[in-house]
């Protein structure tokens, strides 16, 4: 098979874990088809919503491999890395130029992108009022230090808070989606980025491609973001090119060629896996025994 036929296919998926109310028999069956170490990690999980997210993103994670690699989903092997970034320890067939992804999770959402021969990165925020906020000016001040000088006029050109707190999270979601991409994890300055929106983002589900970035003041060569609303959240995804792949297509054939979101049930999941362990009921009835939040009554 030629390079060429792959050089862009793209999975872009998202799953609203808020609306899942699954029931231990779900659970369980959801704990079989992850890794036994995966399902010990979210088993540790304090809250339903966090280990939903959690499981949600590793079961899009092993669909997503099964589907674009053809290895039996049993065999797929997911490790990760000292920053947590999960990665493919199987090896690659060997007409794959190379294969990235990353999961995200905020508010109702988990979302996933799959790239061959480019490496990606994504992130999720819901539109809301962050917890624990007096004001959002307070919470602005707060995050003072992330944004650029451009960056918080871009900001205040929003009418009222809530103007102001989207675009905020917008740039936020950018700047996650290019640390993701490089997988540095924690502790990259974001501050060095600096957006340039072009566009707006409207909650119609369409996709911006027109915004810019520059680091350390300097544009960045090689890089696209693509950006869209999803049920009241922003979403961003960051793709590094590769020299190889700017030079079979132009910059419209690439973006053509990316997949738009699509929304994935529960039974969708898990069609085309397998057990990878017993079932265990005891997980599933822990499960249920949980608030969902820390708010839940």
């Amino acid at each position: 098979m030629s390079v060429t036929k792959h050089i862009m296919t793209s999975i872009r998926w998202y799953f609203n874990s808020g609306k899942w109310n699954p029931s231990a028999a779900d659970w369980v069956r959801a704990a079989q088809r992850v890794q036994p170490e995966e399902k010990d990690r979210i088993g540790k999980f304090v809250f339903k919503k966090d280990a939903k997210s959690s499981m949600i993103g590793r079961l899009m994670l092993r669909r997503m491999l099964h589907r674009l690699t053809k290895i039996p989903y049993a065999d797929i092997r997911l490790a990760r890395t000292e920053k947590g970034k999960p990665y493919l320890t199987n090896e690659l067939p060997p007409d794959f130029v190379s294969l990235s992804f990353n999961v995200s999770h905020h508010g109702d959402l988990v979302v996933l992108a799959g790239e061959l021969a480019c490496d990606v990165g994504i992130d999720v925020m819901k539109l809301e009022t962050p917890v624990g906020a007096q004001t959002v000016q307070d919470f602005f001040h707060t995050m003072r230090r992330q944004f650029t000088a451009e960056e918080w006029a871009c900001i205040r050109q929003g009418t009222d808070d809530r103007e102001q707190l989207n675009t905020f999270y917008r740039l936020w979601c950018l700047k996650e989606s290019y640390v993701k991409t490089l997988g540095v994890g924690i502790g990259f300055e974001v501050k060095r980025l600096s957006f340039t929106l072009r566009d707006s983002l409207t909650a119609d589900g369409g996709n911006v491609h027109s915004t810019v970035l520059a680091v350390d003041g300097s544009p960045a060569l090689g890089w696209e973001f693509s950006e869209t609303m999803i049920e009241d959240h922003c979403v961003a995804v960051a793709r590094k090119l590769g020299g190889d792949v700017k030079s079979f297509l132009s910059k419209e054939e690439r973006l053509h060629n990316v997949s738009t979101f699509q929304s994935l049930t529960f039974e969708e999941l898990l069609e085309g896996s397998v057990p990878l362990s017993e079932p265990d009921e005891l997980y599933g009835n822990i499960f249920i025994s949980k608030k969902e939040n820390p708010w839940s009554t």
